[in-house]
């Protein structure tokens, strides 16, 4: 493939399940979960310019360990389980259309919601919540590159892959670490897909030191540790495969590993697996 690899319609929207196993650690705490989403999506306007429209809708969210953080997540993201998004030409997310359909819901949930964990938060955190959905740029910073979201609209089209010739590119998880981005800088190449009608994507990453803010971070996690004199030394790595059906562009199947450490104090490792289930 030599033209630039772009996403076709098709007659009916795709129905994946992604699971995400997590661990996080900081300090002595340490969260670790496994988590299952189905999710449609349809692709709704490839405009002249090979940007997209895309509708992904959450059909079903289940967490293998029940926990105060989770329940409050999975109900405050009854807000955006059903998205309307603007792509760029490499099929990242730029911006949320439907906006006003996600205050809507919000406004119908925030008074049980904030009933609901009173005793957990403030008000001020769920005031702060609707402001994000409003201020232009800030939720979409919340899921680009991150999640459901990072794996379904990565970023892979626009380019014109050819077998052993890496396609350099860079990427920002946005408020990665509390307010710190986490960058990186990444190589794709084209490679043989498992079968002739398919076409397969690696992806390797590393940390893009030039970019990282060392000194934010820094004070971020000597203030989180209680110690002045802390080493702060991140190591940043991912792996991702995409299966693609040739003819259209869409996925198949799709895998993401994703490491962040800081030793003695931070641990983030991220697994999503995707399969199309309908």
């Amino acid at each position: 493939m030599s033209l630039p690899l772009a996403l076709s319609s098709v007659a009916a929207p795709r129905t994946y399940k992604l699971t995400t196993t997590s661990l996080v650690r900081m300090n002595e705490a340490e969260e670790q979960n496994t988590y299952h989403t189905i999710v449609r999506q349809t692709l709704l306007e490839r405009k002249p310019n090979n940007t997209y429209r895309i509708s992904l809708e959450v059909l079903d969210f289940q967490s293998e360990k029940e926990t105060l953080f989770n329940e409050l997540a999975a109900d405050l993201n009854q807000v955006s389980n059903s998205l309307v998004v603007q792509t760029d030409v490499y099929g990242r997310l730029v911006r949320i259309e439907n906006k006003a359909a996600m205050l809507q819901v919000w406004q119908r949930l925030k008074r049980d919601i904030v009933k609901k964990y009173q005793q957990y938060y403030p008000p001020a955190f769920f005031e702060a919540f609707e402001q994000n959905i409003q201020a232009e740029g800030v939720f979409e910073k919340s899921l680009r590159n991150k999640g459901l979201h990072g794996v379904l609209l990565a970023g892979i089209y626009g380019y014109g892959y050819v077998p052993e010739a890496p396609v350099p590119s860079t990427r920002i998880l946005e408020q990665f670490i509390n307010n710190i981005d986490l960058p990186l800088q990444t190589s794709t190449r084209l490679v043989a897909g498992p079968t002739p009608t398919q076409l397969t994507l690696h992806l390797t990453g590393t940390l893009h030191q030039a970019a990282l803010r060392e000194d934010d971070l820094r004070r971020l996690l000597r203030t989180m540790a209680d110690n002045p004199l802390l080493k702060v030394s991140l190591t940043a790595s991912c792996q991702e495969r995409y299966d693609l059906e040739a003819a259209t562009g869409w996925l198949v199947a799709a895998e993401q590993r994703l490491q962040a450490e800081v030793p003695g104090i931070y641990r983030n490792e991220m697994h999503h697996q995707l399969e199309t289930v309908g």
